[in-house]
């Protein structure tokens, strides 16, 4: 009759070997699947996070919290590439006006049928007017349709130079352009 077999003998611990922290899986493993969890792919941890992963999110959330700061309390102005042109109570309702504008321009400002549109030109020796549905500069004899194109004949050799549509936005009661050519 054979004799019963028995289990090889185990090897005991390595001598240089650092023993395991309780919970800690001898296989080396930091997370496992659970066979129940395999269908919602949930990661078992088997280790504490530490105190990094505590500070990091500690600053993440004061970071957060100075950029909305920040974001609440520049009062709403625009930052460059726009520039304040006029507060919206100066420009009247219905009319156009010129004002001031950015690098030696002029913005005209078209508040007509209840909208409100923005145009660069150069200075001139009048002020630019509404004309119909256009504008114009009676004393230069310069006329523009309502896009901003030249609708006047040569004076003096010279065309009107175009007046080239700028976006307009209004925060804080003021109206803001941005002189920046528009990309297509």
């Amino acid at each position: 009759m054979p004799a019963p077999a028995h289990d090889p003998p185990r090897p005991g611990p390595d001598p240089g070997q650092v023993p395991l922290r309780p919970g800690r899986d001898p296989g080396g493993r930091v997370a496992y699947l659970p066979p129940r969890a395999a269908k919602a792919r949930k990661l078992i941890l088997r280790s504490q996070l530490g105190r990094g992963w505590i500070v990091a999110s500690a600053l993440f959330g004061l970071l957060i919290l100075v950029a909305g700061v920040l974001f609440l309390t520049r009062d709403g102005h625009p930052g460059p590439p726009w520039v304040r042109v006029a507060p919206l109570s100066s420009l009247p309702d219905g009319a156009v006006a010129e004002v001031a504008g950015p690098a030696g321009q002029v913005v005209v400002v078209d508040r007509r049928g209840g909208g409100l549109r923005a145009f660069l030109a150069p200075p001139g020796p009048c002020p630019v007017r509404g004309a119909g549905s256009g504008f114009a500069r009676p004393c230069a004899g310069q006329r523009w349709d309502r896009t901003g194109a030249p609708a006047s004949n040569l004076r003096d050799g010279q065309e009107a130079p175009p007046l080239r549509p700028v976006t307009p936005l209004f925060a804080g009661g003021d109206l803001y352009v941005n002189p920046a050519p528009d990309r297509p």
